[in-house]
């Protein structure tokens, strides 16, 4: 007569066991994913103006086109290219730590008067873009001229005011590839940094016209009260900011 073997079971873990292990496990795998994403964060931020970085608005940029493809000829977005004016000068005449406070006022300017989900980012030293999701071209440039007004009210009273070129272009009607986005948005930056030198030059060279003219009356009259022929006045010389 075969004897029969007892199996003895091991005892297995009650329920509330295994709720507390599984909830320890997931606390530790939330405390790694906080840990990535802070890693993730510093990879992608600039860490003077706290903006997005370049390689972050390249990635977001791709994205956006590739989700407007999908959705459709209707959909639309468009990419705000900002310069600093004059930021070389600034630097040169000031030093570059008010040059560097320059830089986080122009990415706290920014980050005040978009929506909260334009993507803002330093691109390079002193160049900014930004991604605008679902703005067509008329919005587009809606905004670009609520900035300029919005930036003379916040320049009054700063020592050192802030000047910005500013030059937008819109999927897919400036561009069907993100290369001829940012290029349009380029040459639209440039063209506005030539309207303001332009502008800045006339106005600079307006006093001059002015002491010439009035240099002229009075020679004039003199010559005339002395009863000579008037002798022309030579022209002044303007001397005028170089780029």
């Amino acid at each position: 007569m075969q004897r029969k073997t007892m199996v003895r079971q091991r005892p297995t873990e009650d329920l509330n066991t295994q709720v507390l292990r599984l909830s320890r496990q997931n606390a530790v795998l939330r405390r790694e994913v906080a840990k990535l994403q802070v890693f993730r964060s510093m990879a992608y931020r600039d860490p003077l103006t706290g903006l997005w970085n370049r390689r972050y608005f390249e990635e977001r940029l791709n994205e956006e086109q590739s989700r407007s493809q999908r959705a459709g000829s209707g959909r639309r977005f468009s990419v705000l290219v900002v310069d600093i004016n004059d930021f070389k000068t600034i630097n040169d005449q000031h030093g570059h730590p008010v040059g560097d406070a320059l830089l986080k006022w122009a990415g706290e300017f920014l980050h005040t008067h978009l929506r909260p989900h334009d993507v803002a980012c330093r691109t390079g030293g002193d160049e900014f873009a930004v991604l605008l999701p679902d703005v067509s071209a008329d919005d587009a440039a809606r905004l670009v001229a609520r900035l300029r007004e919005q930036l003379v009210v916040a320049n009054r009273g700063r020592e050192i005011p802030l000047g910005m070129s500013l030059g937008v272009a819109t999927w897919p009607d400036s561009g069907s590839t993100v290369a001829d986005l940012i290029a349009h948005a380029d040459e639209e930056m440039y063209a506005d940094k030539r309207r303001q030198k332009s502008a800045a030059e006339t106005i600079a060279a307006a006093p001059l016209v002015t002491a010439r003219a009035r240099a002229e009356r009075s020679a004039k009259a003199k010559v005339i009260k002395a009863g000579a022929t008037p002798a022309p006045v030579p022209a002044a010389r303007a001397t005028l900011p170089v780029a």
